[in-house]
């Protein structure tokens, strides 16, 4: 977590425009919790330890594609653990030759629970007030929010270091900082650092991405309120310019999480900032 508010920049000041920095693919990738479903064999079952360390609900699904394992899998495959809960569960193998389970079997972890309401409430603009800025990017947008994690996301054209706030109170449930790539290619999308908030109060989650190098001011299990400052604005993954990317999210069966529309302050819609907007934060 950065204290200081002068990031260290992953691009090159060329005649008063950021280039990003041509340099290798990280090889690892980070995660933004200390989420984990380790997986053992012991008695002839199959065991899977699920960890959920933050501070609130999160769904495992374990499945296989190998159609024996499946079936057993079957009619226990879906677990919603609550805030910094951990189980374990077995699956009986029934004399099933254990070798290459282990490596057969994959769990799918996403934020939040389907039972949890939805309750329509406002947001803030995610910058300081009495900033504004143009929006690069609105709902929809054929360059990048076109799918359904970010139909409904936000592009404001913050400058790298530029602070970030929180759109409402909430907790920090993810934060990932540690990568100093980015670029206009899909190549970069997996390498951006960001910050998820959940929001208790209206079920909502809300992502803050594209931020700079070690540029979280706030860590995971924190508690935040509404405009105050949580991180840096920056230029990793993928985009080729500098600026926030703001998802609003809820839970979903088939997606993990979709981006939903949002109602800011002064009851203006989100859907009225298309490109070339100007979104103001009033005080």
């Amino acid at each position: 977590m950065r204290q200081a508010l002068t990031p260290i920049l992953p691009a090159l000041l060329v005649l008063g425009a950021l280039v990003p920095i041509a340099c290798q693919l990280p090889e690892t990738n980070l995660r933004q919790n200390g989420w984990s479903a380790a997986r053992t064999i012991e008695n002839d079952s199959l065991v899977i330890r699920l960890r959920n360390p933050i501070r609130s609900a999160t769904r495992f699904h374990v499945r296989s594609e190998r159609a024996d394992i499946s079936e057993i899998l079957a009619g226990n495959a879906f677990h919603v653990l609550g805030p910094m809960e951990e189980r374990s569960v077995a699956y009986p193998l029934a004399g099933l030759d254990t070798l290459g389970i282990l490596d057969a079997v994959r769990t799918t972890i996403s934020h939040g629970s389907l039972r949890t309401p939805i309750r329509p409430d406002t947001l803030s603009l995610p910058f300081p007030e009495g900033r504004w800025y143009r929006v690069i990017q609105g709902y929809g947008g054929g360059y990048s929010h076109n799918t359904p994690f970010s139909r409904y996301t936000l592009d404001f054209a913050l400058a790298v270091g530029d602070t970030v706030t929180a759109a409402q109170d909430g907790v920090v449930v993810g934060v990932v900082e540690g990568y100093e790539v980015g670029g206009g290619k899909s190549k970069y999308r997996p390498y951006a650092n960001y910050i998820t908030v959940f929001h208790p109060g209206s079920g909502l989650f809300t992502q803050y991405v594209h931020l700079a190098p070690d540029g979280s001011l706030v860590a995971v299990g924190d508690s935040v309120s509404m405009h105050q400052s949580i991180g840096l604005s920056g230029l990793t993954g993928f985009t080729d310019r500098a600026h926030l990317h703001f998802n609003v999210l809820v839970p979903d069966s088939t997606e993990g999480m979709v981006s939903t529309p949002a109602v800011f302050e002064g009851g203006i819609e989100g859907a009225v900032w298309q490109r070339g907007s100007r979104a103001e934060h009033v005080h």
